[in-house]
């Protein structure tokens, strides 16, 4: 069983993947606190749990800053970040009064086995389907490894990610992984018809 770390959050609408860079523009004065502390070091890594409608899921990614731009003249900059790591929230914490770190913090608990997920039944189907049509109209063909590298390709929602990462974290039926690569696959026999000159409707 994996242990609870104690973490700084930043709660976004967003759900980057392992793997995926993200920019984000820091304008709260809470959040420029954190990033100014990663910057320095003094901090790592940071959370992002997934927020829809200010409510939280229970799930987020766990990111690293890879670049900070300059600050411009109210303090606010541009920033990259790296998604390394997914994680369960067991906690939140808002810390507003807190001067030394008044962005929220929280428990987590890292999900140990997303890299082993991987893409079966006819989401796999669904998925070399997609592949064949990338070879015909000459795009580079991607090789399956995992459902992390599905998720970096199409880039989905955050919501619809979150909804996958949940999936799968509970150990439940894919359903909604299925379904995107389903959709995905029609959208893409369609865009190929369209350049082969066929119209559908």
């Amino acid at each position: 069983m994996s242990s609870s770390e104690v973490f700084p959050l930043f709660p976004l609408s967003i759900f980057p993947v392992p793997g995926q860079q993200t920019g984000l523009h820091i304008f709260e004065a809470r959040y420029r606190l954190l990033f100014e502390q990663l910057e320095s070091m003094e901090l790592v890594e940071f959370g992002i749990p997934f927020s829809l409608n200010g409510k939280l899921s229970g799930y987020g990614s766990v990111s690293r800053l890879i670049a900070c731009g300059e600050k411009d003249e109210n303090g606010h900059r541009d920033v990259m970040i790296q998604s390394t790591d997914l994680f369960r929230l067991k906690r939140f914490d808002l810390n507003e009064s807190n001067p030394s770190h008044p962005y929220p913090t929280g428990s987590i608990e890292r999900i140990r086995d997303w890299n082993e997920w991987q893409v079966q039944g006819s989401a796999l189907d669904d998925w070399t389907q997609m592949q064949t049509l990338q070879a015909q109209t000459k795009e580079p063909v991607q090789p399956l490894i995992s459902v992390i590298e599905v998720l970096q390709e199409l880039t989905p929602e955050g919501a619809q990610v979150n909804q996958i990462v949940s999936d799968l974290a509970a150990g439940r039926h894919p359903s909604r992984l299925n379904a995107m690569l389903r959709f995905a696959r029609v959208v893409m026999e369609q865009e190929v018809q369209i350049k082969r000159g066929y119209f559908p409707n």
